[in-house]
């Protein structure tokens, strides 16, 4: 074995163990990526039947970064990626289930603004 710790694992659990520590890796990291998948699934449902609204100072929200993949690729291209409008725009178009398309709508009627919920916009 050319991995010191792979080879130091191998030593540490008795030979009719090896297999099953395998498949327990293995399934654990499929199980990971399904439970990121789902959720992912379950903001863009949230996203896509729930308005977002702009917030004053900040500005419109774009996408909703599941934990998983923020950490992910903070680790592998540093966290100043995030900031990255290329990036951004690719993440978005590699997941599309991320991105916020659902905006609050405003009304304008004679000069007042409502916003989507029917109160006075300020």
């Amino acid at each position: 074995m050319s991995d010191p710790i792979i080879a130091s694992l191998q030593e540490a659990f008795p030979e009719h163990l090896l297999e099953e520590v395998k498949k327990e890796f293995l399934h654990g990291f499929a199980m990971n990526r399904v439970r990121a998948e789902t959720e992912a699934k379950q903001i863009a449902q949230f996203g896509h039947s729930n308005e977002a609204k702009d917030i004053d100072g900040v500005g419109r929200l774009v996408a909703k970064i599941p934990p998983d993949s923020f950490y992910y690729w903070s680790h592998v291209l540093g966290p100043q990626c995030w900031e990255d409008k290329q990036f951004l725009r690719e993440f978005m178009r590699d997941n599309p289930e991320v991105a916020v398309r659902n905006y609050a709508k405003k009304t304008i009627v004679n000069g007042t603004i409502f916003d989507s919920s029917g109160y006075i916009a300020k």
